[in-house]
């Protein structure tokens, strides 16, 4: 009777009086992001060519100004090496407050969208739960954790459990003390989790540390109060179950005890830990608006051969597709992939209507995939011969009259045949003709 009365009591008490989070706690998360949100649209970076992120100079001049700063003395370092940046880059993209624009040379920017005149209007609450909800659901942690989601929930799972100032060393999290990636190839997990308000931390001594991506660069996490009661939330909602590139791999057929968590909207789990109505507003409306007119892509599969082709908002990529076929003299009789990222094999792509794999690219309507001037995709055509062609988009014209039919508008170069036997055979003639 007595241990019954005791344990009532006790969960009584935890009910009545739960952890509540306050400005301090998330104050320097949301005040970095509003830093990188003013100098993207005060600076208006340029962003690097090839990979379209921030270039060495934007970076260390940012990098000063935060809280969640790089200890950097020259801008010689690439926008990975920026953990904090890197992470606030793509939450302000996969959360739909910026999207990438083009001029006409082809030079890419950052542009805000109207979910980030919403985004400005939220409290500093509403603010945090908004970047972390973009974090937990659409980062791509498969980019990192290419073996499964096993380190994350371990990194989880030894926040939530903490007490006090305890310090995490080395096999902590693993529960292996000769094996713990977070403390090495890992380590940015720990970065983000630091820019999130969940603990700091700290690196090893130099003339202990080797350079490797392999080698330990973190001596010790310290999580915080704060870092424990939102990662036993967190803990409870599983990456495997809320994480969207994670389904895309795995299938998004995962069920088990917690699947009904995800019929709750997420932010709602958040709001037992933050003050009564903190939590009111998000962002609601549409990351990308549909965008009219002729789109004009140059199809290159080398400098020397390449290919414009006009199509209209209205047409799909399996349109292109077909259009890239015609242009090249190719027969249609194999498996495509449009990746729009430019990054083969990459998870933002659309595939072969006719194939097993999604989305699919007679699904994908040009003129609503928020494409941008200048932006560049990877066509692969023929998943054995593996033919690739760098799809530009050179410029969208809103004022023309709308092409009902894909048209090819300037060629340059002869097109290889597409099967190699093909060359054999010319060869082949050309000898028995003589």
């Amino acid at each position: 009777m007595h241990e019954n009365w005791l344990s009532v009591s006790i969960f009584n008490r935890v009910e009545m009086n739960p952890f509540i989070t306050e400005e301090q706690h998330i104050a320097p998360t949301v005040k970095d992001f509003e830093i990188f949100c003013s100098f993207i649209d005060q600076r208006r970076p340029k962003l690097s060519q090839r990979m379209e992120v921030l270039g060495k100079n934007d970076l260390f001049d940012l990098n000063a100004q935060l809280f969640s700063r790089k200890d950097v003395s020259a801008p010689k370092y690439l926008q990975e090496s920026y953990p904090a940046i890197d992470l606030m880059f793509n939450l302000a993209m996969l959360g739909g407050l910026y999207h990438k624009t083009g001029d006409e040379k082809a030079n890419i920017y950052l542009e805000s969208t109207p979910r980030k005149l919403e985004f400005d209007g939220l409290n500093n609450f509403e603010k945090y739960c908004f970047l972390l909800e973009t974090f937990w659901i659409k980062y791509d942690f498969t980019e990192i954790v290419r073996w499964g989601l096993d380190s994350i929930d371990q990194l989880v799972a030894a926040i939530s459990k903490s007490s006090g100032s305890q310090e995490l060393k080395k096999g902590s999290i693993s529960g292996r003390s000769e094996y713990d990636p977070v403390y090495s190839y890992l380590s940015v997990l720990v970065h983000y989790f630091r820019f999130l308000g969940f603990c700091s931390f700290e690196l090893l001594p130099d003339g202990h540390r080797k350079q490797g991506k392999y080698e330990d660069s973190i001596s010790k996490i310290i999580p915080n109060e704060f870092g424990m009661n939102i990662c036993k939330i967190l803990r409870k909602l599983k990456l495997s179950l809320w994480n969207f590139p994670y389904l895309l791999i795995m299938g998004i057929y995962i069920k088990d005890k917690y699947y009904s968590l995800t019929q709750v909207p997420f932010v709602e789990h958040l709001k037992p830990n933050f003050p009564n109505n903190a939590l009111l507003n998000s962002v609601k409306s549409e990351t990308y608006n549909k965008q009219k007119g002729n789109y004009t892509f140059k199809v290159m599969l080398d400098k020397r051969t390449w290919r414009k082709i006009k199509l209209s908002h209205k047409h799909t990529l399996e349109d292109l597709h077909l259009a890239i076929q015609e242009a090249f003299g190719f027969d249609n009789d194999h498996l495509y992939s449009f990746f729009m990222d430019g990054k083969r094999y990459s998870q933002n792509a659309y595939h072969s209507s006719y194939g097993d794999e999604e989305p699919f690219a007679d699904n994908a309507v040009i003129g609503e995939l928020g494409l941008y001037t200048g932006q560049k995709i990877l066509y692969l055509f023929d998943y054995g011969d593996s033919w690739e062609f760098l799809v530009q988009l050179v410029a969208i014209d809103e004022n023309e009259v709308e092409l009902k039919q894909p048209k090819i508008t300037e060629t340059k170069g002869e097109a290889p045949p597409q099967y190699r036997f093909e060359e054999d055979s010319d060869e082949f003639d050309d000898d028995s003709d003589e």
